[in-house]
């Protein structure tokens, strides 16, 4: 086994080594450039003022809720601010879920899409028997 040699460090620059924070960021001469540090100047020597700091992202537009409206009827709520679709989660039979895939391409609409016209149709087919639905939850 090695015997362990102890390190010699008395050639190590302690250049600008502060005793205490407070001393470290002391305000100083302002032109002084610590290693480091780089300091801008103009054309004519003065030390230039630090550009404000960007914003990493821009202000999100916050909606009226006519705007949202529009856009959730529209389905287009992607990337909106506090403009969520409601969504389920639901399971079909291979068989149902084929027809569904099937005619939606042969549409040209996505199956959300579909989905959405075809629940619009029974919805008008059955409007009474919504309202009358509607009428009897209220009146509970």
């Amino acid at each position: 086994m090695k015997a362990n040699k102890k390190k010699d460090f008395s050639n190590i620059n302690t250049n600008r080594v502060y005793d205490t924070i407070a001393e470290a960021t002391a305000a100083g001469d302002s032109s002084e450039q610590l290693p480091g540090q780089m300091v801008i100047t103009d054309i004519e020597g003065n030390i230039a003022e630090e550009e404000p700091t960007k914003k990493k992202y821009k202000d999100r537009k916050t909606y009226t809720a006519a705007e949202q409206i529009l856009f959730l009827e529209a389905m287009q709520t992607s990337g909106k601010k506090g403009v969520k679709l409601p969504r389920i989660n639901l399971a079909f039979t291979p068989a149902n879920y084929e027809f569904i895939k099937i005619m939606a391409q042969v549409r040209g609409q996505s199956l959300t899409e579909f989905v959405n016209d075809m629940l619009t149709e029974a919805r008008t087919q059955h409007a009474d028997i919504y309202e009358k639905a509607i009428e009897f939850r209220n009146s509970l």
